[in-house]
């Protein structure tokens, strides 16, 4: 009786394990006058969108990174409409993914953020 028990605990804990669901991937937030919105499921990203904060703009660049991703957007004035890309494609469970303001200056750039999301499972 004993073993039956025992069979029917392992049966039922390795059912529980094998219908894990997936993490979504969408989240956001923001840093000085930067954010960042991730969409995506699991690890799956299907776009990463970098603006400003509802009512501000800047003119510079934006950089995207993280889990492989690596791009600089056009320099212009931006503003809460901001600037897409659309990977499309899982990242590493644990990739960070972080948006940099860029404002360009008389002396050079300043850096308005660095808002970051994980990305896990």
């Amino acid at each position: 009786m004993l073993k039956k028990i025992a069979a029917a605990a392992l049966i039922a804990a390795a059912a529980t394990t094998a219908v894990a669901t997936p993490a979504l991937a969408s989240a956001g937030g923001c840093n000085d006058r930067s954010c960042i919105e991730v969409d995506g499921s699991g690890l799956r990203v299907d776009m990463i969108q970098a603006h400003t904060k509802p009512g501000d703009s800047f003119y510079g660049h934006f950089h995207i990174y993280g889990g492989g991703i690596d791009v600089n957007s056009p320099t212009q004035t931006w503003g809460f409409s901001g600037y897409r890309i659309y990977p499309g494609r899982d990242l590493p469970n644990g990739s960070v993914l972080c948006v940099e303001g860029w404002e360009q200056t008389g002396a050079g750039h300043a850096l308005r953020g660095r808002p970051c999301v994980e990305v896990h499972f």
